[in-house]
């Protein structure tokens, strides 16, 4: 078995603002369910899988007031070389 670790992969953190917290919700689990969606081949660049690494969480922007909801994922892909 393959270490999922030791394969390249990106770290991607989603924060979801709204007017109201059911809002800020409902978009963070739209992204969810969007983000677990793309395995396969995209771009021409290889998903071979999708890791939900934390989340969702209740985050009011403490700055802006406004209501958030944040979720992490890691993306383990293939690319092509630069």
């Amino acid at each position: 078995m393959t270490d999922r670790s030791s394969r390249p992969h990106a770290s991607l953190d989603f924060h979801a603002w709204a007017e109201t917290e059911s809002g800020a919700h409902d978009l963070c689990a739209l992204v969810r369910t969007l983000v677990h969606a793309i395995s396969g081949i995209r771009g021409g660049v290889a998903v071979y899988w999708v890791s939900e690494v934390g989340g969702p969480q209740w985050l009011p922007d403490s700055e802006s007031g406004q209501p958030r909801y944040a979720v992490a994922f890691e993306v383990h892909m293939r690319g092509n070389p630069f």
